[in-house]
């Protein structure tokens, strides 16, 4: 029994390593550093008492009146997420800041040239703060609560579900924000258009939300809907390849496209292919809630993409459950991928 118990230590030893490399915990000084800003600023929620909040601001509260603070008060109306632009900074602490290309919605809402010209008061701001030597005096705490969070993570094994799904490995690199300041709420950060040098991680901003906390304690870090995150954008990697190796049989379906809906034009989605990923990837996502988690989630998940409007959801994913997951049939996901546009034209022929 013991050699047995042995054995299958030392082959799940690899497939842990591979979800250790693919995730990273950590406070991102940039974030940091645009979330103590606009605390100065009163354009954050303040955070929930810790003892670290209670450090952060009275060490940072002598530079209420620095630009970069005057300046992010000057936007008006200012959103929880624009401390995403902390990702626009790179090589810490000898900062070099990237001018996002595209029409990115900061640009839209407060104009290109106010933006650019706060990424360079927010880094005036750290050297003059010397907020890197802040950071640095609390990175043995900064270090612990990622491993803490790391540790639960791991026990939870999302990353495994969606390499277990597949059945093949994907370059897929989550990172996760832990973000001691915020107590408002947990969320995605979009890489790829905000810095292209960060595009190939998957980014997740979570904080401490125990409103109740003691101010001479260390707040502690929840992951909520990170499952969400891990199945679903992990997901579009996965099937990026399929997508493009399969271009000309999707298309052949674009007369299922129901472009007219509120759901798909809320989500800015104007093509077929864009649909079709996207159902795709929600599709999977709630056929792993229906695996992994209670049947009421995985109803609540279903009942949700109805409600965007991703109208195929709640037929293709009882069917990748059963068809799939719930079937040795297939080596792969690539393997049964074509199953999958079959099931579709079948379902809803093309009226003639």
């Amino acid at each position: 029994m013991k050699r047995s118990i042995t054995i299958c230590l030392l082959l799940l030893l690899p497939m842990l390593a591979v979800c250790q490399e693919k995730l990273t915990v950590k406070v991102h000084p940039g974030v940091e550093l645009f979330t103590i800003i606009q605390i100065l600023a009163e354009k954050y929620p303040q955070p929930n008492p810790s003892a670290y909040s209670k450090e952060a601001l009275a060490y940072f509260d002598q530079y209420k009146n620095h630009p970069a603070v005057q300046k992010v008060k000057s936007f008006g109306n200012t959103y929880t997420d624009l401390v995403e632009l902390g990702w626009c900074m790179s090589d810490f602490p000898n900062i070099k800041i990237y001018e996002p290309t595209g029409e990115i919605n900061w640009y839209k809402m407060y104009g290109k040239e106010n933006v650019l010209e706060y990424l360079k008061l927010c880094r005036d701001f750290f050297n003059d703060s010397k907020f890197w030597e802040f950071y640095q005096q609390h990175l043995p705490r900064y270090t612990a609560w990622g491993e803490q969070m790391k540790h639960k993570l791991d026990s939870v094994q999302y990353i495994k579900n969606l390499q277990d799904f597949y059945r093949y490995n994907a370059d897929v690199k989550w990172y996760i924000c832990v973000d001691p300041l915020n107590s408002w709420g947990s969320h995605a950060i979009m890489t790829k258009a905000i810095n292209p040098q960060f595009a190939d991680l998957l980014v997740y901003n979570t904080g401490y939300f125990t409103r109740g906390g003691k101010a001479d304690a260390d707040p502690v870090f929840e992951f909520k809907d990170f499952e969400n995150l891990v199945w679903h954008e992990g997901s579009h990697v996965y099937v990026n390849g399929l997508l493009n190796d399969h271009a000309k049989e999707i298309e052949a379906l674009d007369y299922l496209f129901n472009k007219d809906d509120d759901g798909q034009k809320r989500n800015n989605i104007t093509t077929w292919r864009y649909c079709f990923d996207e159902t795709l990837v929600r599709s999977i996502t709630a056929a792993l809630y229906k695996k992994y988690r209670t049947e009421r989630l995985y109803k609540r998940q279903l009942a949700k993409e109805t409600l965007s409007d991703f109208i195929y959801v709640d037929e293709l994913a009882p069917f990748i459950y059963d068809k799939y997951i719930n079937s040795t049939r297939y080596k792969n996901f690539t393997e049964f991928f074509p199953q999958i546009l079959k099931f579709l034209a079948e379902k809803h022929p093309k009226v003639k």
